[in-house]
């Protein structure tokens, strides 16, 4: 990986995308008008044989028509060779496999763009960290460091040509803006981030409060409760990602509310439907496809968070409810009635007004969560 790839303009040159996802095939086939060819892998044959027969991939994409020259390959080496960008669009939990592999065949003029959300199972780090470690880069301006893609960008809305913006995140402001210029099109607004970390926090976080909201919905708890749900999560997360090193800021930005707004409303976001499909709506959007983030980051974001002396309260709320060990009713608890870093009196003045809340409301597991 080097900067010195993020000067190439015009549609000449090669980008790979790794992961045939519905995310990864969304950006391909939008990236397919700024290069030449753009190489898809996928370790799945049959996804393979069909984007390369039919220009489609209806387990992920449906009917949408992917462009002629988005060339699909299960080679990772074939994917690589010779590209000028990569963009990783993998689940997390397979974010070290691929750097692994990537570092044996990846020229070092290609340039790394990472779209992938989430955290690693039992190590907690997110995939920007995951790629430090395994490509030797040290997070403080070293050119090699990759880029981070992140924001409010619902796939389906994309595929269906409405417009995305997102956040293009690195240490090195002019490869950044050089990249926002390669990498921008009318369906994917960029905009440069100053911190990677921060934006992939972001990104990853909003996954859990998605299923928080979905949960909300699905129990008929109304919009203020969401929004109660998104403003706290939105607190916790500038909290974790200033705790790991990375700029609170990034509440405030395309990767923080802007992509919490997007997913934990949309019934089109995966996380969001999940939760309502685990609150009994089954309404849910059997259309919603793909990786649920959720659940997994749920759990490495708290167990991550705990030695760096954080408490999450609406976090562990929403993974204790989707563990089983408590009911729905403790998210409403974490996002309506809790304030973080409150005295004890003000915690006994808090409780007061939750019971006459809950009282009127006729909400009695509420109380019983507010006492454990």
């Amino acid at each position: 990986m080097n900067s010195k790839a993020t000067g190439d303009t015009g549609k000449d040159g090669f980008l790979a995308v790794i992961g045939a996802g519905a995310w990864g095939t969304t950006l391909a086939a939008v990236q397919a008008a700024n290069f030449h060819r753009v190489n898809l892998f996928t370790v799945e044959p049959d996804t393979c044989e069909e984007i390369a027969r039919f220009h489609k991939s209806e387990r992920y994409t449906g009917e949408f028509q992917i462009p002629v020259n988005v060339m699909p390959t299960t080679s990772l080496a074939r994917a690589v060779e010779g590209v000028s960008w990569l963009i990783v669009a993998v689940p997390s939990h397979a974010a070290r496999d691929v750097a692994s592999r990537l570092k044996s065949v990846l020229a070092p003029t290609a340039r790394v763009v990472l779209a992938t959300k989430g955290l690693e199972k039992d190590t907690g780090l997110l995939s920007l960290e995951v790629f430090r470690q395994e490509f030797g880069v040290s997070g403080k301006r070293d050119p090699d460091e990759p880029f981070v893609l992140t924001g409010p960008n619902l796939s389906g809305d994309i595929r269906r040509g409405l417009p995305s913006v997102a956040v293009l995140a690195g240490l090195d402001a002019g490869a950044v803006r050089r990249g926002v210029d390669r990498l921008t099109h009318p369906l994917l607004s960029l905009a440069p981030y100053h911190d990677p970390l921060g934006a992939q926090a972001a990104g990853a976080l909003k996954n859990v409060y998605a299923v928080g909201c979905g949960m909300a919905y699905g129990l008929d708890w109304g919009d203020n409760v969401a929004a109660a749900i998104i403003w706290r999560g939105l607190e916790e997360t500038a909290r974790f990602a200033e705790a790991i090193g990375g700029d609170p800021a990034v509440a405030v930005t395309p990767a923080g509310v802007g992509d919490f707004v997007a997913t934990c409303t949309s019934r089109s976001s995966r996380n969001h439907d999940l939760g309502r499909r685990m609150a009994g709506d089954l309404s849910g959007n059997e259309g919603v496809r793909g990786v649920r983030e959720g659940a997994g980051t749920a759990r490495e974001a708290l167990n991550r968070s705990r030695p760096l002396g954080l408490t999450l309260e609406l976090l562990e709320a929403t993974c204790s409810v989707m563990a089983g060990i408590r009911p729905p009713e403790a998210i409403l608890q974490a996002a309506c009635c809790a304030s973080p870093g409150g005295t004890g009196l003000e915690d006994a003045q808090r409780s007061r007004r939750v019971e006459a809340w809950a009282n009127a409301r006729g909400l009695r597991r509420v109380l019983e969560v507010a006492v454990e």
